[in-house]
């Protein structure tokens, strides 16, 4: 079955389809969320701007699945007669559901848009783009909202539709253009390898880089020396930070792809750029010219002044490249207008000489790994600057043209112009406010014993709930193991709990109860799901070895199991009674034309929704009836077996939930964990005490962030509901910069990554500054009342999420941090100012097909 790999792809092929409107100059409207990425790649492709046009379904009584009509933002709905009478609904609920719809609409489009205007459509050809039309009640709605704005043409966008809408939207829109009508369309879902839920960060980020691609912004000037004439590309970004002037080196020129796409990743950044040639056509063919340093920088000189008119005098840095580089700095010595940041990308500064020491910008040199002859070049230029910092870029040479080497080079460049380019502003009251309160707060970690106070002021919880900021970070771990040591050998705490499979640890749990197995590590090369280096590490392996000695239990809270679990199942029900074992396997059977696919189930609930569910809830009450006395002789394992029957029927549900979107698999998992801990808390007896592991977004209360406006719920927000807040502690982990083991995509080899320093204003920003303030490289706070009632408990920070797939290129671009209000997410914060990559122990990995939830993977 032919498949688009993903949303990106598939508005890559429809742009191909759409190109010959480009000399209409059509304006793109996306379908948010799945239509956002496939117009952004649209309007890339036709230069176009892009906007977003908001529907929302009106879902029926006790069934929001079925639309009974849909709504835009003009707030007039489109209702479906038939369906309205069949239900016998009253005309009061309608009313009040479309003004429900319509103010949600309002709310999401002024998130989503931020600053952006509206973007005007009379008397222009409109393109609407979805990522796949099924019934089209939406897209009958929004084409009915459009027509009202008086636009010149409507035309519909999709890569794939069932072939009877397509029919039925023609009749209303001039033209739809779509990749694939199936007959067997079923649902949308099943034509992409990657349907992954769009997040609103990533509608907030791709609405906002779209304002860099309009044309209008981009502008070619001239820029005269004599009678030589130079030409430049010039292109403004709206309130921008500053302007950086390229200066390119030998052989190169302002159209050089890698000056471009530097350029351009500056713009989304919210720099403008000018990209001009040093040289005239006739003046480059001399060699010598190239290396005419003085020639270079006055020239750079010139363009300086002519940006400078064209911007109204925002500050200036340089980029400079190869023979460029020294030009750039020659121009930094001696221009009258103030230079605020140099970057080097594989430059030549030893070509500057003496005017290095007179270079008062903040100079970055960006030297390939493999580039030997000029690396001794940068090193030596850097002692004679003021102020410079040198970073070598593995595995890259001369031209940065090996693969991720240029996105790097962005990656430093944009945090250096971040950093010196823009005007300081004076600190605002709020901003010095949170660093006191860190700071009096703030215990900084020397030694073992430092940690004393926190896991005092956890100790009297039941449940301890250890978080990360990432699944690859060796300090969170190592600190995670510590403290869970301490409270295991001084605090009788009974076990650990973790965001892990059931089954993989009820192997180590064996291992440390009854010594099946080699040892820790050997049992961890044996895990097959993605990605396994979650537990097997050498911090979960040394936690493992040291738990024998406590006879602690190690438990697995997650959901993803459901082949696994349903093969314990039905090798427990042989064990115990054949006929049991007959039953179980006959209701399981219904899995089986699936071969262990966990996507291939999945699409066939799209078809038949009652699926297994069924099958496997009648499992689960045939083993939960079961009662040890009756089975004792011979079994011990009827606790296990019973949570595996669980697993399957929770695991059931998840994959059912996932295939529609939405917060609603989240939330089945994290109810799983939940009613997991709580069973396991019962099993241990009622002086049990528990630790949990699990990422930040799992265990820090989601009513103190913006997943409680998203519809989201966590583990730790229900513990709190379940047990009482003073019977669980949330302690969060978080970083400033640093190296992490991550995927760059589902599925993806491990791969130890660069953290760059959290964004300006965040809370691991407002962290480093405590940690340079105490010249600590750790500390912890603990959140009291006191605390709770200041800036710490009342304001929203950004506060970084890494998942299993991470890129550091996106993080420039504010993905990657939740909203978040520290005091009342957390009972306690541990910050690791610089951390490194975890240690995985090698598995033979398998793929689950289906990635994991919101956001990215935690």
């Amino acid at each position: 079955m032919e498949r688009f790999a993903g949303r990106e792809e598939a508005g890559r092929l429809l742009g191909e389809k759409l190109i010959s409107l480009k000399d209409q100059n059509p304006v793109v409207l996306a379908i948010p969320r799945g239509g956002v990425p496939l117009a952004f790649e649209i309007a890339k492709m036709l230069k176009s701007p892009l906007d977003l046009l908001m529907v929302k379904k009106i879902g029926a009584p006790r069934q929001p699945e079925l639309a009974v009509g849909a709504v835009s933002e003009d707030g007039e709905p489109l209702f479906n007669d038939s369906v309205i009478k069949f239900l016998s609904l009253k005309k009061t609920y309608l009313n009040q559901a479309a003004k429900q719809k319509t103010s949600e609409i309002q709310e999401q489009l002024k998130k989503f848009r931020g600053s952006k205007k509206t973007e005007n459509v009379k008397n222009k050809t409109v393109i609407i783009v979805d990522d796949g039309i099924a019934t089209g009640a939406t897209l009958l709605a929004a084409i009915q909202f459009l027509r009202k704005k008086e636009p010149k043409k409507i035309i519909v966008a999709a890569p794939v539709a069932a072939k009877e809408t397509v029919e039925k939207i023609k009749k209303v829109a001039d033209d739809v253009i779509c990749l694939m009508t199936p007959e067997n369309f079923v649902a949308v879902g099943l034509w992409y390898e990657d349907f992954t839920q769009v997040s609103d960060e990533e509608v907030i980020r791709l609405i906002a880089e779209s304002r860099f691609m309009n044309a209008d912004n981009e502008r070619e000037i001239t820029i005269e020396d004599g009678k030589e004439k130079l030409f430049g590309d010039l292109t403004s970004v709206d309130k921008a930070k500053g302007l950086v002037i390229f200066a390119h080196g030998s052989g190169s020129s302002r159209k050089s792809p890698r000056n471009q796409f530097v350029a351009k990743e500056l713009n989304k950044a919210g720099f403008s750029t000018l990209l001009f040639d040093l040289l005239t056509e006739h003046e480059s063919k001399d060699r010598s010219n190239v290396f005419d340093i003085n020639l270079l920088a006055q020239r750079l000189l010139l363009a300086t002044q002519a940006g400078l008119e064209q911007t109204h005098h925002i500050p200036i840095g340089y980029f400079g490249a190869s023979t460029g580089a020294g030009a750039a700095l020659v121009a930094a010595a001696k221009s009258k207008n103030k230079i605020s940041a140099v970057v080097s990308r594989g430059g030549r500064p030893d070509l500057a000489k003496e005017h290095l020491k007179k270079v008062e910008a903040p100079t970055l040199l960006l030297v390939g790994g493999n580039d030997l002859a000029v690396i001794p070049l940068n090193k030596s230029a850097g002692l004679q600057l003021k102020t410079s910092r040198l970073v070598i870029v593995p595995g890259a040479t001369h031209l940065f043209e090996e693969p991720g080497t240029l996105d790097e080079v962005v990656e430093y460049a944009i945090e250096w112009f971040n950093e010196h380019l823009p005007e300081k502003k004076e600190t605002s009251f709020p901003k010095e406010q949170v660093v006191d309160e860190l700071e009096g707060r703030a215990h900084s970690i020397k030694d073992s014993h430092s940690w004393d106070d926190l896991i005092a002021s956890v100790a009297s919880a039941r449940v301890v709930m250890l978080g990360e900021a990432t699944h690859g970070t060796e300090e969170f771990y190592s600190i995670r193991r510590h403290i869970t040591e301490r409270l295991i050998q001084d605090h009788g705490f009974s076990f650990v709990a973790v965001e892990g499979d059931w089954p993989d640890c009820q192997k180590l749990n064996d291992y440390i109860h009854f010594d099946k197995g080699e040892s820790a590590k050997q049992i961890m090369r044996e895990f097959h799901r993605w990605p396994t280096w979650m537990w097997a590490n050498d911090e979960t392996a040394l936690l493992i070895e040291w738990m024998k000695n406590y006879h602690a239990s190690f438990y697995g809270l997650d959901v993803y199991s459901l082949f696994d679990s349903m093969d314990y199942v039905i090798e427990f029900a042989k064990n115990v009674d054949p006929d049991l074992a007959k039953s179980v396997q006959e209701q399981y059977a219904c899995f089986e034309p699936f071969a262990r696919d966990e996507k291939s189930y999945a699409r066939y609930l799209v078809k038949f929704e009652e699926g297994c569910r069924d099958d496997v809830i009648a499992n689960l009450r045939k083993l939960l009836r079961l009662r040890i006395g009756e089975i004792a002789t011979k079994s011990p394992n009827l606790f296990s077996a019973q949570q595996n029957a669980r697993i399957v029927a929770h695991a059931e549900n998840y994959y059912r939930s996932m295939l529609f979107g939405g917060p609603d698999s989240w939330n089945v998992r994290d109810h799983h964990m939940i009613d997991t801990l709580d069973m396991l808390l019962k099993h241990n007896g009622p002086d049990s005490k528990a630790i949990v592991w699990a990422h930040n977004s799992h265990i820090g209360d989601y009513h103190a962030t913006d997943m409680l406006q998203e519809g989201y719920v966590n583990l730790g927000g229900l513990a709190r509901e379940r047990f009482g807040i003073d019977q669980v502690a949330l302690v969060g982990f978080g970083t400033f910069q640093g190296q992490v083991l991550a995927g760059p995509a589902w599925e993806g080899k491990p791969t130890v990554m660069t953290l760059p320093p959290a964004r300006e204003s965040s809370f691991e920003y407002f962290c480093h500054k405590v940690a340079e303030d105490l010249n600590t490289k750790r500390f912890y706070v603990v959140f009291d009342s006191e605390a709770r009632s200041g800036n710490l408990g009342t304001r929203s920070y950004g506060h970084r999420a890494v998942g299993v797939v991470y890129s550091p290129h996106y993080e420039l671009k504010g993905v990657n941090y939740v909203e978040t209000v520290p005091a009342k997410r957390y009972d306690a914060f541990v910050f690791v100012d610089k951390t490194t990559a975890l240690k995985s122990i090698p598995t033979g990995t398998s793929h689950l097909d289906l990635p994991e939830t919101w956001p990215g993977g935690v």
